[in-house]
């Protein structure tokens, strides 16, 4: 951490009520990203309540210390230099969920695939396109406010934490909307999504288990290390045709490329670094702009190390 913020450490250990907050130094990003990227994060967070969070997110403020959340690492590409900002990470009962009749409630942490695969087994549809996700319910919740209008669509509402307040919950009451059409409210910066109720459909068991195959066979044509898509879909468009179109599938920097097959998905090799990340979705997202005269919106998040929010 900052020598500035010399008593930080201490006040977050003093905040331990049984056993919470989990205090992690020194966290190689490597095996907290899906792309096996990043340096070194000078702290890591483990919070396995909402108390925890708040508790948390109140003393950063007080510190006058940004944070940064850290679900499975899907949608993160921090600096090959790694963070120095605080990194929060949702466990415990936030990663939990309860099925009901028509969705599920599932806390920020929870295993995206599980809870989809849970969603599947008691007859309810509307996320087997997401069964084999690397991600967490809250980078779903990110990568919606981000744009990516499938996981938006079926969100009902969600829990979100922010220093020195009430936990709020925010209704998603458009579900047809797309990035810069934000729901008032649901903007994350400074702000925890702690949990997320979505709403699926009754549906055949069959016809949902034929689904789950087909989100199956196009996974495992992916290499191990893959990214939640790159772009957001433009309104009224896909990111994924326009990237092909533009001649984008299977370009590659250093240890990554475009895949061949999902052109809106970045595969990573075991030599892959950040940097390679970011020189290879500048060079796509310009081809596209050239090629189309569409300029896409990253759905991928790139931080420095200070968690400040970069635009390769």
């Amino acid at each position: 951490m900052r020598e500035t913020y010399p008593g930080f450490k201490k006040h977050l250990r003093d905040l331990r009520e049984g056993g919470e907050p989990e205090i992690h130094e020194r966290v190689d990003l490597r095996a907290w990203t899906a792309l096996g990227i990043g340096g070194q994060a000078d702290l890591l967070v483990r919070c396995r309540t909402a108390g925890g969070v708040q508790r948390v997110i109140d003393l950063l403020a007080t510190h006058g210390l940004p944070w940064l959340v850290l679900g499975a690492g899907s949608r993160l590409v921090p600096c090959d230099r790694g963070l120095r900002i605080p990194v929060l990470n949702l466990s415990g009962n936030l990663g939990l969920w309860e099925l009901d009749l028509d969705g599920v409630v599932a806390g920020g942490g929870a295993n995206l695939a599980q809870v989809c695969r849970a969603a599947a087994r008691a007859g309810l549809s509307g996320l087997e396109w997401f069964a084999f996700s690397s991600g967490s319910v809250g980078g779903a919740v990110q990568a919606a406010v981000a744009g990516q209008r499938s996981f938006r669509q079926v969100l009902d509402w969600v829990d979100l934490a922010r220093p020195g307040a009430s936990v709020q919950r925010i209704r998603i009451a458009d579900r047809s909307r797309s990035r810069g059409d934000a729901d008032h409210g649901l903007e994350l910066d400074r702000r925890v999504a702690l949990r997320a109720r979505i709403r699926l459909a009754g549906d055949d068991l069959s016809a949902i288990n034929a689904r789950l195959q087909t989100a199956g066979r196009r996974k495992l044509r992916h290499q191990p290390r893959s990214t939640s898509p790159v772009f957001a879909d433009p309104k009224g468009g896909s990111a994924a045709s326009l990237l092909e179109s533009a001649g984008c599938a299977g370009m590659s920097a250093g240890g990554v490329r475009i895949s061949e097959r999902f052109p809106n998905h970045v595969e990573a090799s075991r030599t892959a670094r950040s940097e390679h990340v970011v020189e290879l979705c500048r060079r796509a997202r310009q081809r596209v702009l050239e090629a189309t005269g569409t300029k896409l919106e990253y759905a991928l998040c790139f931080v420095d190390e200070d968690g400040r929010a970069l635009e390769p």
